[in-house]
């Protein structure tokens, strides 16, 4: 067994890690402000890196002179966890983040690491210095693994997505090592239940740098608005401007109408297309469609649009068996094989997939965090690093009536680092009655308000994250729809 003098020996010998070039900002910087803060303070603490900037390798980096003992790390899910696993893992180089980036002069010493799953036993976590688990996991059996541990068996315990940690079952884990340090290392500084992220934040990367670094694709968000929208709600027809819809579209039963509305799925549809094709003329050929879908059977009849339109589309959802999922899961990896994956609540989390560069949004998203994990999907680069490449640009696409800009506007003024605006918009959730249903619950949509066409998309809403030119100019794709499609009815 290792013991603590041993573990607090070998997170306290010197690393390459404040002047190692080869690391990224916010992996350099992050455990600067990790170490500063334990020093002098156990309050537990949460770190926001975007997606794509090396948010792994930052925790991998956590330990050393944060640490005095045994280091549990929670991972969100298996993916996640497996993928830590290897990055700890100095008998796996390729893998391995202290050997990808000449962190440690000997690795020959550790660190070891184990993983918490089915066939792992207590002498498996005796012999590491790195625990590596997922919350299920670890609460498995009535708490077994936590009944079997001393409560000083850890000294630190880094959450990876801290947003994650709602249930009952991850106070159980705090509260049997009351001495660990806790550090929550997350994209978004919201919880699932859009509850701040507990504890005092001590460093956040700016998504505005890291686009700019080329950590992360530039990205800009493009909502269909057509001049009119055609309705009836309840037998009573009526038609709205878009000045009007843009006023309506704070009602659910609107937002839901147009969400399952043929003809603004079209739209969507479209334009997404569009933007696809303009990526892949002036990129590379391999760019792809990830869309979001309210149901099993919306994501069916969304996938029937773009194929009617020539496009190879897949939906994919956690209704399916697990060796459909990872067959579909290869197919989109192969770019030649889909050019669309329409998912419900599905390719979250660990799903990492460059290619993936626009978003199209089909659903109303009730909060912001959800909205933030899902245009995660799009935001890793294709060419490391380089920033301003027109590989590396991202776009999500909506429609002006599902009401997702609000959540578009929220997402840019995280960097504003402004605690008091982040804790408004959650108590405005909050007394949302759409915000108390859970965003996992599947529900069943049957709104009296049905859309039955819309009239001449003669704009679009754009707006881009970087106030920056290039050359991703919604006027081009406006005019081909307006040319192709002019008015719609359903």
């Amino acid at each position: 067994m290792i013991t603590n003098d041993e573990l607090a020996e070998f997170f306290g010998q010197p690393v390459r890690i404040a002047t190692n070039h080869d690391l990224r900002d916010p992996q350099r910087l992050g455990h600067a402000a990790a170490v500063e803060h334990f020093a002098s303070d156990n309050a537990r603490a949460v770190e926001q890196i975007p997606v794509g900037c090396g948010k792994s390798g930052l925790i991998t980096l956590l330990p050393f002179g944060c640490a005095g003992g045994r280091v549990l790390v929670i991972a969100p899910n298996l993916t996640i966890r497996d993928q830590l696993a290897g990055a700890f893992d100095v008998t796996k180089p390729k893998t391995c983040f202290y050997a990808r980036f000449n962190v440690l002069d000997d690795a020959t010493a550790g660190p070891w690491v184990a993983v918490l799953d089915g066939a792992a036993n207590l002498g498996d976590l005796d012999e590491a210095h790195v625990v590596v688990t997922n919350i299920q996991q670890l609460a498995a059996g009535g708490g077994r693994w936590l009944g079997g541990l001393p409560e000083d068996f850890f000294s630190l315990i880094i959450v990876d997505e801290g947003h994650h940690n709602v249930a009952p079952s991850w106070q159980d884990v705090f509260d049997h090592f009351p001495a660990a340090k806790i550090i929550s290392v997350t994209a978004t500084p919201f919880r699932a239940d859009d509850r701040p992220v507990e504890g005092e934040m001590i460093y956040a990367y700016a998504i505005e740098q890291a686009m700019r670094e080329g950590y992360i694709k530039h990205i800009q968000a493009s909502n269909v608005a057509p001049s009119q929208l055609l309705f009836s709600y309840r037998g009573d027809e009526r038609t709205h401007t878009l000045e009007e819809v843009l006023q309506l579209r704070e009602n659910t039963w609107f937002s839901r109408g147009v969400a399952l509305a043929e003809a603004c799925n079209i739209s969507i549809v479209d334009a997404s297309i569009l933007w696809l094709e303009h990526l892949r003329e002036t990129g590379h050929h391999h760019h792809q469609i990830i869309a979001a879908a309210c149901s099993v059977d919306h994501a069916r009849a969304i996938k029937q649009l773009y194929e009617e339109r020539g496009w190879n589309a897949q939906e994919i959802h956690s209704g399916m068996p697990e060796g459909k999922q990872k067959a579909i899961k290869a197919r989109l990896r192969d770019t030649r094989e889909l050019d669309v994956i329409v998912q419900v609540q599905m390719l979250g989390e660990g799903f990492d997939h460059p290619s993936l560069s626009i978003a199209a949004v089909f659903r109303p998203y009730r909060s912001l965090s959800p909205y933030i994990q899902f245009v995660g999907r799009i935001m890793r680069v294709n060419v490391e690093q380089t920033p301003g490449h027109l590989n590396n640009r991202g776009i999500v696409v909506s429609h002006v009536g599902l009401n997702i800009d609000q959540h578009w506007d929220d997402f840019k003024r995280i960097d504003e680092d402004d605690q008091r605006l982040i804790q408004s918009w959650l108590m405005s959730a909050a007394q949302s009655p759409a915000a108390t249903a859970s965003e996992g619950v599947r529900r069943l949509l049957r709104p009296n308000m049905i859309v039955t066409g819309e009239l001449t998309l003669d704009q679009f809403l754009s707006d881009k994250f970087l106030d920056v030119s290039d050359e991703s100019l919604p006027d081009r794709v406006l005019e081909v729809l307006h040319a192709q499609y002019g008015s719609r009815t359903s």
